[in-house]
């Protein structure tokens, strides 16, 4: 019973995560081919690494490419086109001429006298000729045109359903019709004269007109018809046929046998239902790389306080890249290499460091693996391009690094996909080097990246090396504020920052974080600045006039006001953060000693002089801490030597250390020790002594 409540209480406060953790899981499920990628695994040129390889079943060899392609084109260059008869042009035209004949008959405008005989006989023997022209067939300039790509010997004629063969010089065009019916009316005329007259007064272009007629989609769908029935196999593979022995080196002939197989396989999967056991094999090594990635990620941000936000962000980047896969493996016409799948970990890298990007890379080039041609040299070239870029890329927020790792990233395409090929191919010129375009083009698609850190910047409430640099600009309106109203607190924040920079820098985490947070910690003091000792250049001290509480109920009032503040500014909530933890959950110990000193009470309200917290929780909120207190403490020493700023370093971290205030963020001893040795450096050479001048040197005339 107490296990089942202890589930029930851990379901109930990672719902969040369990809801990603099933959506993740449905969508990749729904996503994922049903038909099998990769039966077999082999590469051309290479060795057959696995037992013999007997033919399961029947199947039949496929043709390559090129020869379907070869024999495409062959098909394409037989073709006889089809020409479209239609009847009622001849129909037509021969009305026409009868309605012209009788109007100029019933006028008159014949000379000499003819009997209605004559006129009937002059007028049937036109129609003839006429007809005689329709009969072979007449085509417009732009049919001709559009025959001439096909083989002049032959054409078909469609009439009532019905192709009968022709020949492309039997038919007419409009002009040699036209000349042709001129000539037939010509040999005609002296043995009908009203057949001259006719010719005469009659105009014989307008009873000519096309009655053949090229359609392009029917003759397409011809073609098309014709392609479809191209055989793409070239003899059959009979089961119990050994295929291939172990050891065997993967020639061209092999490589085409496996192939086939391989397209089998795939053919007999479609036909296993929506859920088959390749499928179902498939989803359980997909559920295993989810659960890997989500236990991670779920193991990684704890501590952080922004779990869900992470797996959120993180998981919406691994399902747009997948899907993009997807829809390229919908399209094999298209190059999967295409498919930007190094911008994955430069956007995670630039919001969650290099480890998180490349393990959250690796799993999503492992799930892409199932759908990809050839997976594992996809796997293996994406995976060396992607560390590469990922390695290269010092900072973000300078556009030169960004092309500059796409420069890398197609080098690195070039390199690897050679080192392939010639174990593939065994020679150079045997390469394709068509492919490198695709690669050029990948490389450059991670130019896309700028902007879209900017997109998830504002979804997810990251911040970005770019922001940062903008935050740190003294000439933010937050920042200018605090220089002229509160100048000492502006030095001391400066300090501050070059304090935590400079072990940041030596160590690891963010340095621009660590500085932007550092300049931003003290704003509070905007409010009331003359009641901190940097601000008062040496007037009167307004806490001498209050009681200990008062004081430090102001002092400790600084973090709510710079909260307030930071967020009137639309200052980001992860700055927020160093405003919040840089005295974590203290005393302010000036004041709550002298109230100790002084009251003889032994129930002293402790909470009253504490910080609200809390604690640092992030490696960079830690340091800042750390040179907060030892910026100020230093500062205060009327003697500045080496061995007294020494013993303040010490003596204030181990404080914190002791006191247990760092104990909730990521920072070991030896950062402790290598933090002190920064420390010390940065402060002498801040205060190391001057050679004192003689005044009267500087006044002498």
């Amino acid at each position: 019973m107490a296990i089942l409540t202890s589930a029930w209480r851990w379901i109930g406060r990672n719902i969040f995560f369990i809801g990603l953790f099933l959506f993740a899981f449905g969508l990749v499920y729904v996503l994922f081919p049903k038909q099998g990628a990769n039966k077999l695994e082999f590469q051309k040129g290479l060795p057959w690494r696995h037992k013999n390889l007997i033919a399961p079943f029947d199947f039949p060899i496929l043709k390559t490419s090129e020869i379907i392609d070869k024999e495409r084109d062959s098909l394409k260059k037989q073709f006889i086109p089809y020409l479209i008869l239609d009847s009622l042009v001849a129909e037509n035209n021969v009305g026409l001429f009868l309605n012209d004949a009788d109007r100029l008959y019933n006028s008159g405008a014949f000379q000499g006298t003819f009997s209605a005989n004559e006129f009937s006989e002059a007028k049937q023997l036109f129609i003839k000729c006429l007809l005689s022209c329709y009969s072979k067939g007449i085509v417009n300039d732009d049919n001709k045109t559009a025959l001439q790509p096909f083989v002049k010997n032959q054409l078909y004629i469609v009439s009532n359903n019905y192709a009968s063969l022709s020949h492309p010089d039997s038919i007419y065009s409009l002009k040699s019709a036209y000349v042709k019916l001129v000539g037939m009316l010509s040999a005609m005329q002296a043995g009908s004269p009203l057949l001259a007259e006719l010719q005469q007064k009659l105009n014989l272009a307008s009873y000519i007109g096309p009655n053949l007629r090229y359609d392009e989609k029917f003759n397409g769908n011809m073609l098309n018809e014709q392609l479809s029935l191209l055989s793409v196999t070239r003899g059959v593979v009979m089961a119990g046929e050994r295929i291939i022995t172990e050891g065997d080196i993967v020639n061209n002939h092999n490589y085409i046998l496996l192939e086939s197989l391989q397209q089998a396989y795939k053919k007999n999967s479609m036909y296993g239902g929506w859920i088959s056991n390749e499928i179902i094999g498939k989803m359980v090594l997909v559920l295993v790389l989810m659960f890997v990635l989500f236990f991670y990620l779920e193991t990684f941000s704890r501590g952080y306080g922004q779990r869900n936000k992470n797996l959120a962000f993180v998981l919406a980047n691994v399902l747009i890249t997948f899907i993009l896969a997807r829809l390229f493996y919908e399209n094999p016409s298209l190059n999967f290499y295409i498919v930007p799948v190094c911008i994955l970990p430069i956007v995670i890298r630039t919001f969650m460091g290099i480890r998180v990007s490349i393990f959250v890379y690796l799993i999503t080039l492992l799930l892409i693996g199932f759908m990809a041609p050839n997976s594992f040299e996809y796997v293996f070239i994406q995976l060396i391009v992607g560390s590469m870029v990922v390695l290269t890329l010092d900072k973000v927020h300078r556009r030169g690094h960004l092309v500059f790792s796409s420069l890398i990233a197609i080098v690195t395409y070039i390199i690897t996909y050679f080192a392939f090929e010639l174990i593939k191919e065994g020679a150079f010129k045997l390469i394709d080097f068509y492919q490198i375009r695709w690669f050029v083009f990948s490389g450059v698609l991670i130019l896309i990246s700028y902007p879209l850190i900017f997109i998830f910047e504002k979804l997810f409430g990251f911040v970005s090396d770019v922001t940062l640099m903008e935050l740190s600009d003294t000439n933010h309106p937050l920042l200018r504020r605090l220089a002229e109203e509160a100048p000492g607190t502006f030095q001391h924040s400066i300090q501050v920052a070059n304090l935590a920079e400079a072990f940041i820098l030596h160590t690891s985490g963010n340095p621009m974080l660590v500085r932007a947070g550092a300049l931003y910690h003290d704003v509070g003091k905007i409010i009331n600045p003359h009641f901190f000792i940097e601000n008062q250049m040496g007037g009167p001290n307004p806490h001498e006039s209050m009681t200990n509480y008062q004081s430090a109920s102001i002092i400790i009032n600084h973090v709510n006001e710079g909260i307030i503040l930071a967020k009137k500014y639309k200052i980001p909530s992860v700055i927020v953060d160093f405003i919040k933890m840089h005295h974590g959950q203290s005393l302010a110990r000036y004041f709550y000693l002298k109230e100790k000193d002084k009251s003889l009470v032994t129930d002293l309200d402790v909470e009253k002089f504490r910080y609200p917290g809390p604690n640092p929780l992030t490696r960079e909120t830690a340091v800042l801490m750390l040179a907060d207190s030892v910026e100020a403490a230093t500062r205060s020493l009327s003697e500045k030597t080496d061995e007294k700023i020494k013993e303040t370093i010490d003596m204030i971290i181990d404080f914190k250390v002791e006191n247990h205030e760092l104990d909730d963020a990521p920072i070991t001893f030896n950062d402790i020790k290598q933090m002190k040795q920064i420390f010390l450096r940065k402060l002498i050479n801040i205060y190391h002594i001057r050679i004192q001048y003689p005044v009267n040197d500087f006044i002498r005339k």
